[in-house]
């Protein structure tokens, strides 16, 4: 099972008529796909596709009739692989593989939702990481320097992209909420469960929510300095041109 985060999100809608295989299952947050009995392709709101049992070759293809509709999605996809092992013992996770009786399309659902999870969150973790590098930066530039700069629209455009990034997750990425299969058996529960441990997905959303507190917060530190430099400067000129003028108007008496 192979899930690619291929756009920031993707309406399900528009996604019906331009695959080939039969709708099984859809849902204004997810729509399913099926090829053969044993090939589904799986899409999800917040952008990650998820292939089970299609050749590299196969998933190029699928991947090439979205983007002729949809665009080029993302810069730079995030990818996620899973072994997926039909065995006699149940349900079974590990850290590569999981292991299920029958690939029935209930707990191929659960297993993929997690599986775009991953890809999902790991977009936005590297989305993440680049935006505290930029503040990073320009704290390190505050310590060695000792003053910011006056112009407040790259401060505005980083907090901005912030901004938009914590409402695309919190939109998006109710992905966290369990799905409906959870809700059949407690079979399904612990199986999901146990997926979402696997990959760390609640812990992954926590971190990056603190990340981006944490950026939030130093920005608006670097964007408060700016506006009381700009307000300082802007006193002290008015000062200065009372005292121009002032001068001026004993210059003129004399």
């Amino acid at each position: 099972m192979q899930a690619i985060n291929l756009y920031d999100s993707i309406h399900i809608k528009r996604v019906r008529g331009l695959l080939s295989g039969k709708v099984v299952f859809s849902s204004p947050q997810e729509i399913v796909f099926e090829y053969s009995e044993t090939r589904y392709l799986f899409v999800f709101r917040f952008g990650s596709i998820v292939f089970f049992g299609f050749s590299a070759e196969e998933v190029e293809q699928e991947i090439n009739k979205l983007k002729e509709s949809l665009g080029p999605g993302v810069s730079s996809p995030t990818t996620e692989t899973y072994q997926v092992v039909i065995g006699e013992t149940g349900h079974r996770v590990e850290f590569e593989y999981v292991e299920i009786k029958k690939p029935g399309i209930d707990q191929l659902r659960l297993i993929a939702v997690s599986v775009a999870q991953s890809a999902g969150v790991e977009y936005f973790e590297l989305m993440t990481e680049r935006l505290l590098f930029e503040t990073s930066q320009l704290m390190e530039k505050l310590s060695r320097v000792g003053s910011v700069p006056l112009q407040t629209r790259p401060l505005l455009k980083i907090i901005g992209s912030i901004a938009a990034t914590r409402q695309n997750i919190i939109s998006n990425l109710s992905i966290l909420d369990p799905p409906e299969e959870t809700w059949k058996s407690k079979e399904f529960e612990k199986l999901h469960r146990e997926l979402q441990g696997n990959f760390d997905i609640d812990v992954r959303f926590k971190t990056l929510d603190r990340k981006m507190s944490l950026i939030q917060d130093n920005l608006e530190i670097l964007s408060g300095l700016v506006t009381s430099r700009r307000s300082t400067l802007l006193e002290t000129m008015i000062v200065c041109l009372i005292v121009l003028e002032i001068i001026l108007a004993f210059w003129h008496r004399s």
